[in-house]
């Protein structure tokens, strides 16, 4: 771990170190007209979503690193008051990053870059036809976050309306795999979201947990469950009862343990398999039982984030323990 003040640090070193640590980040295609009707169209990568009622949107038109002067978005917003946010999406990435070349003030990046203009509902700005996701905005305030190189500007604007390909739609969301959306990373690292590395993991309910602090100290002092299977653990109600405990999948008559198929299971991800061994295991009166089902729950976190099925048998063992 290093330690470092960025007043120690040159601006482009503070740069660089801020987007590839902050990271990723979403695109902000923003669309803006001069105040003479001329179309400017430039992606920004500090951005996101800040409030819903209203709908509000920043981002940062931040000055030149090399000379400190104010981009052609800055100054269109600052002229106009609006503008139009697009999603960037894989099928676009290139277009965009066409777009964001340092071209003349004069030049027009929707014939640069390819993009199609598409005229808007409320504001002036055009919309940009290839992104599935746009949303029209009016500037609600600038914040000035410095007046040298590099120093950002804080556009917060309000989304006066959205436009959104039905497709994407699954219910009231807009599904991850199907807007496939492209983040930037540090450098000329990018990030695409896709089916394959999409994952769930839900809000902990309004309902009182065990919490971390709440776990027993035999599974908290485990040196084979990780701190990360430990908040697992921590997000569940209360720790599981005889009752429940019971309903987990009986032993098999005639099931032997052996530390070489434990081992197999394990690198599968059996863990009910891994669960019936570790039973055959303490009837065989074999050695080191604890980590049998400490391993068995950890798979089962691992692997399915199956909290229920692992507290079962973390209470088993914890029960059989204190009954010995």
């Amino acid at each position: 771990m290093i330690h470092i003040e960025p007043k120690e640090m040159t601006v482009p070193q503070v740069h660089a170190y801020l987007l590839s640590g902050v990271a990723p980040r979403p695109i902000a295609l923003v669309s803006t007209l001069s105040s003479d009707g001329k179309r400017n169209l430039s992606p920004f990568s500090f951005f996101n979503a800040f409030g819903a009622n209203p709908p509000t949107v920043a981002f940062s038109p931040a000055r030149r690193g090399r000379d400190g002067t104010l981009k052609d978005t800055y100054n269109n917003l600052m002229a106009t008051k609006e503008c139009t946010i697009q999603a960037v999406t894989h099928s676009i990435m290139h277009q965009v990053n066409l777009a964001s070349a340092e071209w003349p003030s004069e030049v027009d990046e929707f014939e640069k870059s390819g993009l199609t203009p598409v005229a808007s509902d409320i504001v002036r700005p055009p919309r940009v036809a290839e992104s599935p996701f746009q949303m029209e905005c009016k500037l609600t305030q600038m914040v000035h976050l410095g007046e040298s190189k590099a120093s950002g500007n804080l556009a917060i604007c309000e989304v006066v309306k959205f436009h959104i390909a039905e497709e994407l739609l699954e219910g009231n969301i807009i599904h991850p795999a199907r807007i496939g959306h492209v983040a930037r990373n540090g450098g000329a690292w990018w990030s695409r979201v896709t089916a394959e590395n999409l994952f769930q993991l839900p809000k902990p309910p309004a309902t009182p947990l065990i919490g971390y602090d709440g776990l027993p100290a035999s599974i908290k002092q485990s040196h084979l469950l990780s701190a990360n299977n430990l908040a697992q653990l921590g997000n569940y109600q209360t720790i599981p009862g005889e009752d429940e405990i019971a309903s987990l999948p009986k032993p098999e008559s005639g099931v032997e343990y052996s530390a070489t198929l434990f081992e197999r299971m394990e690198r599968e991800g059996q863990y009910e398999a891994m669960w019936k061994l570790a039973c055959a295991a303490m009837t065989a009166g074999a050695s080191a039982l604890e980590s049998l089902f400490h391993r068995t729950a950890r798979v089962a976190l691992d692997q399915r984030d199956d909290r229920e099925f692992a507290w079962k048998v973390l209470g088993y063992w914890l029960n059989r323990s204190a009954q010995n």
